[in-house]
């Protein structure tokens, strides 16, 4: 005995309307645009140059560590 079984995913709409009675064109409209927006919103952030994380950073493991030198501040009156 075989069952098919299939899953219906039940997904939020898209636009819902709210108050007015908008016919089939208007709410075509809108979806354009907002799907303008997106597609622009991700062609945008796809291009967009983040900033450069220097975690790790190679010159900074090539370098020599900083030590504390006590003659340093020799010639300081204040201290």
């Amino acid at each position: 005995m075989s069952e098919v079984t299939s899953e219906f995913v039940v997904e939020k709409p898209f636009l819902q309307v709210v108050s007015g009675n908008p016919n089939d064109a208007e709410v075509a409209a809108l979806t354009m645009v907002f799907a303008g927006l997106a597609q622009a919103a991700a062609a945008e952030q796809a291009t967009q140059s983040r900033d450069r994380d220097n975690w790790g950073n190679l010159d900074e493991r090539l370098s020599r560590p900083t030590t504390f030198n006590p003659s340093a501040f020799q010639n300081v009156n204040f201290f």
